[in-house]
């Protein structure tokens, strides 16, 4: 008798210790119990917020693997986490007077609404130039060409683009290279390489006859990374090619 109560009194200690959060936008709908999309390469600490993630990068068209590279960049998965500068939560969002409080970001489910809300704006101001959007989530617009904010965009693309590989069943450090680019509007031609063996490389106009890779044509992406409304509300693509060393 003593041994059953003390295993109740366990469990409901148990129930109260285990931290609970409240979806602010669906609250009392059951959660999406489809299979898990973010990719194998994130740690669990990552890995854990999926539907979350998932959830919030389809609202705003963004791969949820580039949302995820944001948080493990800015929290390392921890939704307690508080930034040098009072940024808050899985994605180190900052509570502005227009945005959520303090107390409020800490809830996961509104930091990451209110975090990939910004990673959206930001990405559609920059007209699909992804790295320059992450510069910018990192230290606003007027920073984006300190070295810092360019490192932070790197290192995020970084492990964006091996989480995308392993996706497509690659090694996270194997031989490839990945390369970006938006499609939909013709005004915009810059090309972002990088990969495991390759430094991040930007250019607009491809030198005749020069050694870089250059966006497929015809070739369906191995990822989108955004989808967005460009200027004149045309509907753009920011899309990533995986392309293996030696390919032709």
């Amino acid at each position: 008798m003593i041994t059953s109560k003390l295993l109740r009194v366990a469990a409901l200690l148990a129930m109260v210790i285990v931290p609970s959060y409240a979806h602010p936008a669906v609250a009392g709908v059951a959660e999406s119990q489809d299979a898990p999309r973010l990719s194998l390469y994130w740690r669990p600490v990552v890995r854990r917020w999926d539907h979350l993630v998932v959830e919030y990068a389809d609202r705003r068209r963004l791969d949820p693997d580039l949302v995820a590279s944001v948080i493990w960049k800015e929290s390392r998965g921890d939704p307690t986490a508080v930034g040098p500068t009072g940024a808050i939560g899985l994605m180190c969002v900052k509570p502005f007077a227009w945005r959520p409080s303090a107390a409020e970001l800490e809830n996961p489910w509104t930091n990451v609404a209110s975090g990939t809300g910004i990673m959206q704006q930001v990405i559609e101001d920059g007209n699909g130039d992804v790295y320059y959007a992450l510069a910018a989530y990192n230290g606003g617009w007027d920073k984006i060409h300190r070295p810092w904010t360019r490192a932070y965009a790197a290192d995020v693309l970084g492990e964006y683009v091996r989480a995308v590989a392993v996706r497509q069943g690659l090694a996270s450090d194997g031989d490839w290279f990945a390369i970006l680019a938006v499609e939909g509007l013709p005004d915009r031609r810059t090309v972002t390489v990088l990969g495991p063996h390759h430094r991040l490389t930007r250019y607009t106009d491809r030198p005749l006859g020069a050694d870089i890779p250059s966006a497929p044509v015809a070739q369906a992406p191995d990822a989108t990374v955004a989808t967005f409304s460009g200027p004149r509300g045309l509907e753009a693509q920011v899309n990533l090619w995986i392309v293996e060393e030696g390919s032709p």
